[in-house]
């Protein structure tokens, strides 16, 4: 069932016969995604990446595909510098059509002009929906996930002396008058 996600990617006949695959695929296979994680061993051969995609005629005759993806990465929260379990998901909505023929529907739709590179699988255009939904600085969504760092910091920036300011410059401020 995975060798349908390496093959060449042809939108057109897959759309005419209503294509659609819906898979549990392991996260070793996506390279780019692997790349982007931290760790390894045991845990991370478990990891998975859960692909449903299904291909269509738009009622323009072109072929779009919308489909759902999911995986779980781990990374460093950029706010406690620990590492974290990252969800990723990702609702592709993709137009195979000329850019000029995306109509007013699919563009309120939500779809998207796609033009994968010549020789481009599904997998590597399903790869690029997955990494486009990656944040730019992962962060544990509440911050009270934090570790130890982050709540140290937060303690440093807490105001000293009651003077309801946390800015460095109050305190610098706050520093000059003493002097």
């Amino acid at each position: 069932m995975f060798a349908e996600l390496d093959r060449l990617l042809e939108p057109v006949p897959l759309a005419a016969r209503s294509w659609r695959l819906a898979a549990d695929t392991p996260l070793q296979g996506w390279p780019r995604l692997v790349a982007l994680g931290r760790g390894e061993g045991e845990a991370e051969e478990r990891r998975r990446v859960r692909v449903e995609v299904t291909f269509a005629v738009d009622e323009a005759g072109e072929p779009v595909m919308t489909g759902r993806l999911a995986t779980t990465l781990r990374c460093i929260c950029q706010r406690c510098l620990e590492e974290m379990e990252l969800a990723l998901v990702a609702e592709p909505k993709l137009f195979f059509g000329p850019v000029a023929r995306l109509g007013a529907a699919a563009e309120a739709g939500g779809f998207e002009a796609c033009e994968p590179e010549p020789g481009a699988t599904l997998r590597q255009v399903l790869e690029d929906e997955l990494l486009l939904s990656v944040p730019a600085f992962p962060a544990h969504a509440d911050g009270k996930d934090c570790g130890p760092l982050a709540q140290k910091l937060a303690a440093l920036e807490a105001p000293a002396g009651g003077d309801g300011s946390g800015s460095p410059f109050a305190v610098l401020a706050g520093l000059k008058r003493k002097n």
